[in-house]
C-alpha cells in the first residue's frame, strides 16, 4: 500500500530580545529543537530580529543577503535542513528599492524569495511591495507551496486562492501579531483554509515594542480525515510563551477535500451584476 502523503512542518515561535546577538544563540537552539522533532520544513516568524525603531532607516533595512540573511542560510547548511527565513527588511541588488523578504532555504542554498505584497502601516512609507507570487514545488517532499507574509493573508483572500488554484498544497505565513488583533487573525486563517481546503500555517513571535504587545500563538490549521461535508476543520495553537509547534499533516486529504471543493466553485465570471 502506498504510505500518505504527509510533511512534518516546525513554526518557531521565540521571545524577540532587544539584543539580537541573544536572538541569534535561541534561534539556533530552537530550530536543533524542531529538527528533533522530526521537521522537514522549519518556519520563523514576520519579526525574530529586533528593530530599534527609534534609529534611522539605514539602521535597520539590511544589505543584500545581510546578517539575517547570512544566519538563517548558516542554519540551514548546519542543520542540513529546509527553512523560511521569516522577514527581512533589506535593499535588493540593483535597485534603490527597499522590501520585506522571506527566503526559502535548502540545505544552506536559496531556493527562490517571496517579497510582502501587501504592506501594513508605516511599512508602505518606507518600502516597495511585492509584484510575484511564488508557487514552489519541492521536489524532495513533493510537496508545492507559498510563503504569504502576515497581510498577504489577512487583507483578502485573492491571493490564497491563486496559490491553490497554482497547485500549492500549504501555505505558509510567516506573521506579526499583536494581542489585540489574535482573534481577527485566528478568524482569518481559518476562514482561508476552510475556503480553499488547504492547511495554512501561521508563525508569529513574543515581545512588546512601542507599547503594542506581541502574542505568540502562532497557528496550525488543517483537517480531521473523516467526513468531507462537513468537514472537520483542525486548529492548534502555541502558547503564550516561546516554543516549538510540530504537527505532522497529511496532504493526501487535504489534497482530495480541495479538488472536490474545486468542481463546486461556480466562475464568477459567470455571474451578471444587476444595479
Amino acid at each position: 500500500m502506498k504510505p500518505p502523503k504527509e510533511i512534518t512542518i516546525s513554526l518557531i515561535q521565540p521571545f524577540v530580545d532587544q539584543d539580537n546577538s541573544k536572538n541569534f544563540q535561541k534561534m539556533e537552539m530552537l530550530i536543533g529543537s524542531a529538527i528533533k522533532d522530526g521537521a522537514k520544513i522549519i518556519c520563523l516568524p514576520e519579526r525574530w530580529f529586533f528593530l530599534d525603531f527609534s534609529k534611522g532607516l539605514s539602521d535597520f533595512i539590511q544589505p543584500v543577503q545581510g546578517i539575517q540573511y547570512q544566519y538563517v542560510k548558516k542554519w540551514s547548511e548546519m542543520f542540513q535542513t529546509s527553512i523560511i527565513s521569516g522577514g527581512i527588511w533589506e535593499h535588493h541588488e540593483n535597485t534603490t528599492q527597499s522590501f520585506v523578504s522571506s527566503y526559502y532555504f535548502k540545505n544552506g542554498k536559496e531556493i527562490f524569495r517571496q517579497d510582502k505584497i501587501h504592506l501594513y502601516g508605516a511599512e508602505k512609507s518606507m518600502l516597495t511591495p511585492g509584484s510575484e507570487l511564488v508557487c514552489y514545488h519541492d521536489s524532495e517532499f513533493d510537496v508545492t507551496f507559498c510563503i504569504l507574509i502576515c497581510f498577504d493573508l489577512h487583507i483578502s483572500s485573492s491571493l490564497s486562492s491563486m496559490a491553490v488554484k497554482n497547485n500549492c498544497e500549504i501555505i505558509f505565513s510567516p506573521t506579526l501579531i499583536r494581542n489585540d488583533g489574535e482573534y481577527n487573525w485566528k478568524t482569518y486563517v481559518q476562514a482561508r483554509s476552510l475556503e480553499n481546503r488547504v492547511p495554512i500555517v501561521s508563525c508569529n513571535s513574543i515581545f512588546t515594542q512601542l507599547g503594542r504587545d506581541f502574542c505568540g500563538k502562532s497557528k496550525i490549521i488543517h483537517f480531521n480525515q473523516g467526513l468531507s461535508s462537513p468537514v472537520t476543520l483542525v486548529s492548534e495553537e502555541a502558547s503564550t510563551t516561546e516554543e516549538v509547534l510540530t504537527r505532522t499533516i497529511n496532504l493526501d486529504f487535504c489534497n482530495k477535500l480541495r479538488i472536490d471543493r474545486m468542481k463546486d466553485i461556480v466562475d464568477p465570471n459567470s455571474i451578471l451584476v444587476i444595479k
